[in-house]
């Protein structure tokens, strides 16, 4: 384990004219609530200067809850799912329906390989380390959970302590609110700091700007400094 970050690179940058981005959520039964609508909230702002299209990617059709019991309706199946430009992957208490179906998680990893970037929230870190695309690069995720996660990649670099790690095209931050944190921080360089500053006010949530504080890896002996 290291602390260095992003050895594969600076986040890619919004192409001249790209238009409406394709926003892919990967999503399923048991998904943590804030993981998945804390970052939305803010792709989905009007006040962010981007123009972004969000889609919710499911095994199937079905409407189903989340773990804290609202309901979420897909809009794709992973299987039928055209190319996303972001693909984004929450965390929460049913991530095995990804990671413990071959074909599914296949099927995923292709949607991440299409894509011009790709986020993480929680052990959502998980199912993007389950598909080796992350193997040699640096990779962060829930603190609580971090023993749990770690094995489903054994040759990733994965970083004990920070709010969110960005390698590359790949940005993955720690448990559930600090989604937000690096939902803004994509914000940031996607369209601007000003751009990420004003959605911050506008939902009225302090935005926790430096990457490697993170006061909730203290809470726990494997990840305490």
């Amino acid at each position: 384990m290291v602390s260095s970050i992003a050895s594969h690179g600076p986040l890619p940058k919004l192409p001249e004219g790209a238009g409406k981005l394709q926003l892919g959520a990967i999503v399923y039964p048991g998904v943590d609530l804030l993981d998945l609508m804390g970052p939305m909230r803010i792709y989905g702002d009007q006040g962010n200067d981007l123009d972004i299209k969000i889609n919710f990617l499911a095994c199937t059709l079905e409407k189903f809850a989340s773990f804290q019991q609202v309901k979420v309706t897909p809009d794709y199946t992973i299987a039928d799912a055209p190319k996303m430009d972001i693909i984004f992957i929450p965390g929460g208490f049913g991530s095995e329906a990804i990671t413990g179906n071959p074909e599914v998680l296949s099927r995923v990893k292709t949607l991440i390989q299409e894509a011009t970037w790709c986020f993480t929230v929680c052990n959502g870190a998980g199912i993007l380390a389950s598909t080796g695309l992350v193997d040699g690069y640096n990779v962060t995720t829930n603190k609580a959970y971090f023993e749990q996660i770690i094995p489903l990649g054994p040759k990733v670099n994965w970083i004990k302590r920070a709010r969110w790690v960005q390698d590359g095209k790949y940005v993955t931050s720690s448990g559930v609110s600090a989604g937000m944190d690096a939902a803004l921080y994509v914000v940031s360089e996607l369209a601007s700091k000003d751009a990420a500053e004003r959605v911050s006010a506008t939902i009225e949530y302090t935005w926790h700007r430096n990457a490697d504080e993170d006061p909730f890896a203290d809470m726990y002996p494997f990840t305490r400094a």
